[in-house]
């Protein structure tokens, strides 16, 4: 009895009506979201929108491209927001490269120690940054 209700389910989930932006799938070198496309191009993120076969944006992070392309598969307009977290996210991994280079490089200890602060400062702020952008990819939050 248990094993018909299980298929009984299963049949009403793949007969149902199915969002496309639920379900991202990787085709050739890039992945898509409904109706958009993200494609790592030397060392950027770029999202395309694949109807009109233009590039929407530019980005540093993954998260930050796959969020925006799940924003505006779903009608969100949220470019602006995601682009200036990414932005942040670009600037503080830039701090954290300067920061771990001064670390393995100098001799004075209350430098190091001082750095070594900044770096753990702006490794939390990409975290926190990250965590804004996984709300949008996974849903958590309904945007800021």
């Amino acid at each position: 009895m248990t094993e018909n209700k299980l298929l009984r389910d299963l049949e009403e989930i793949l007969n149902g009506s199915i969002d496309p932006v639920m379900f991202p799938y990787k085709k050739g070198n890039s992945l898509r979201i409904g109706k958009y496309a993200v494609r790592n191009s030397r060392g950027y993120y770029k999202v395309f929108d694949c109807e009109t076969n233009k590039q929407v944006a530019q980005m540093f992070c993954k998260s930050s491209a796959v969020a925006l392309a799940k924003s505006l598969a779903q009608g969100h307009n949220s470019l602006e927001s995601i682009k200036h977290i990414d932005q942040h996210i670009q600037k503080w991994y830039n701090d954290c490269v300067f920061y771990k280079h001064t670390i393995t490089t100098t001799k004075n200890k209350i430098l190091k120690d001082t750095v070594q602060t900044r770096l753990d400062l702006a490794k939390n702020d990409i975290n926190l940054a990250k965590k804004e952008l996984y709300k949008i990819i996974f849903d958590v939050d309904k945007y800021f």
